[in-house]
């Protein structure tokens, strides 16, 4: 297959995908996300899974599982999450649950509850606004998911330079990052990954594996992590503990990340500095 037809492929099965993390908790048809896409349906799902390794049923569902097991940790009615996540009956919801995670959505609450203890992190409230972002997906472990998107986010922030004199990696540029699964719920080799720094230089096209899209903006719980990215895990399990300690609602969009670093690469892993944004009722 040419390279370019790959990539076109590649960026219209994303346009799915992203499609169905903002829809989730629709009915989403066969006709209507190969339409999405600009596909026959008779060829969508096949060619959906040549790109994502994965059946378009399988990703739909596993994405309403992850969803859910987010809402639970703040929605204390468990008919409410699963009619929330797509799920017609509360018996199909804790079927389905119980499968992927190896507990009921009750089990799993009632884990959560006693995991309540003392927080060591205070978060700040701030109201963050909405940015225009180019971003690069990756899946796999968030360790090498997250190294291979930026390095592709970086080799066309440097053909921009190089090629067309458009420099979009200036000093007001701002880098975030999106883990969209809980690598303690999802298998290691689906999480998904986007690298994403901000332009407004409306003038440069995509290319390839990048693409363009808006990090949504309201209110947000946002902690500071200091260190070693190795370490965001631990920060991370005490973010999840602050929520269900405190009863925090939670919007339904991702946690995200801002790198205050100009180059990780040349600054001491102690002195790294990362905000992690929590969006919160």
């Amino acid at each position: 297959m040419k390279e370019s037809t790959r990539e076109d492929y590649v960026r219209l099965v994303y346009k799915v995908v992203f499609y169905i993390e903002q829809n989730a908790d629709k009915e989403l048809s066969l006709e209507e996300l190969a339409k999405v896409a600009g596909f026959s349906k008779y060829h969508f799902h096949r060619i959906f899974k040549a790109v994502t390794r994965e059946n378009i049923g399988d990703f739909i569902a596993r994405v309403r599982l992850v969803y859910s097991a987010w809402k639970l940790k703040t929605e204390p009615k468990i008919t409410d999450v699963a009619l929330s996540c797509g799920f017609e009956t509360n018996a199909s919801f804790s079927k389905a649950f119980k499968n992927r995670f190896g507990m009921s959505p009750r089990a799993y609450a009632t884990m959560l509850k006693a995991k309540k203890g003392v927080v060591m992190l205070k978060p700040t409230i701030v109201e963050f606004k909405p940015l225009s972002v180019f971003y690069v997906r990756k899946t796999g472990a968030y360790e090498t998911s997250s190294c291979e998107a930026w390095n592709t986010l970086m080799v066309f922030a440097y053909e921009q330079k190089m090629k067309l004199h458009k420099n979009i990696m200036g000093k007001a540029t701002m880098h975030f990052g999106v883990g969209h699964d809980n690598p303690s719920l999802v298998e290691q080799n689906l999480l998904r990954y986007d690298a994403c720094i901000t332009c407004e230089d409306e003038s440069i096209e995509l290319k390839g594996e990048v693409f363009k899209k808006v990090l949504d903006g309201g209110k947000c719980a946002m902690f500071l992590h200091k260190g070693a990215y190795e370490n965001l895990k631990a920060t991370y399990a005490q973010i999840m503990d602050w929520v269900v300690s405190e009863g925090v609602g939670l919007r339904d969009a991702p946690l995200f990340e801002k790198y205050l670093n100009r180059d990780p690469r040349r600054t001491k892993p102690e002195n790294l500095r990362t905000e992690i944004y929590v969006p919160i009722v």
